[in-house]
C-alpha cells in the first residue's frame, strides 16, 4: 500500500512524562487530508479483503479516536459498525473486559447482543503503539469464538514495533498502517 505523506504533531511528555502523544488534530482540520486518509483506509481494507462476507463481518473500534475513522469507513464500505466503549456506556447487555496499555489500565465494554451478530471483525483505530488495546480486543473476541481478520490504524509508533512483534497475541494478524 502507498502510505499517505502527512505529518502529525508530537506532544512530548503528554499525558504523562515519557509518553509522546500523537496529535491527530492537524489531519482533522484539513478536509482534503482527512478524506484521503478515509479513502486509504477503504482501499487497504478492499485490497486485504476483496470478498468481505457482509452478513458476517463488522468494523469494530475502541473509544474514542478510533470512532473518527471507523464511522466514515463503515459508511463507505457499507459495513456494520460496533463500538467498544468505556465502562458504563453500553446500555443493553455490556460484555466487560480490561485493557492495559502504555498509559493506564481500564475497563471497556461491547454490546454482547450485537457482538453475537458477527463472526469476524475489521479493527480500526488511530494509533498503534504497544498493541495492547488491539491484543486485548482480539483476546476478548477469541473467547467469544469471533476473530479479527484485519487491523488497520492511521499511524503507528515505529519505535514500539519490536514490542508489538514479540507480542504473541498479535501473531498472525494482518496489520496495516495508513500514514
Amino acid at each position: 500500500m502507498n502510505k499517505l505523506n502527512f505529518k502529525l504533531n508530537i506532544v512530548k511528555d503528554y499525558p504523562k512524562p515519557g509518553i509522546n502523544f500523537i496529535d491527530i488534530n492537524p489531519l482533522l482540520q484539513n478536509p482534503a487530508q482527512f478524506a484521503a486518509a478515509i479513502d486509504a483506509f477503504c482501499t487497504a481494507i478492499k485490497n486485504a479483503l476483496p470478498e468481505i462476507k457482509r452478513n458476517q463481518t463488522a468494523i469494530i473500534t475502541p473509544e474514542s479516536r478510533g470512532f473518527l475513522f471507523a464511522a466514515p469507513v463503515a459508511h463507505a464500505l457499507n459495513l456494520p459498525l460496533m463500538l467498544i466503549r468505556k465502562e458504563g456506556k453500553i446500555p443493553n447487555h455490556p460484555y466487560a473486559f480490561r485493557i492495559t496499555n502504555e498509559y493506564t489500565s481500564y475497563n471497556m465494554e461491547v454490546d454482547e447482543d450485537l457482538l453475537n451478530n458477527f463472526n469476524s471483525f475489521i479493527y480500526i483505530d488511530d494509533i498503534l503503539a504497544t498493541g495492547q488495546t488491539l491484543a486485548a480486543v482480539r483476546n476478548v473476541l477469541k473467547k467469544k469464538n469471533k476473530e479479527i481478520i484485519f487491523a488497520i490504524h492511521l499511524t503507528d509508533v515505529a519505535a514500539l514495533k519490536p514490542m508489538r512483534d514479540s507480542n504473541k497475541d498479535l501473531q498472525g494478524l494482518p496489520i496495516e498502517i495508513v500514514l
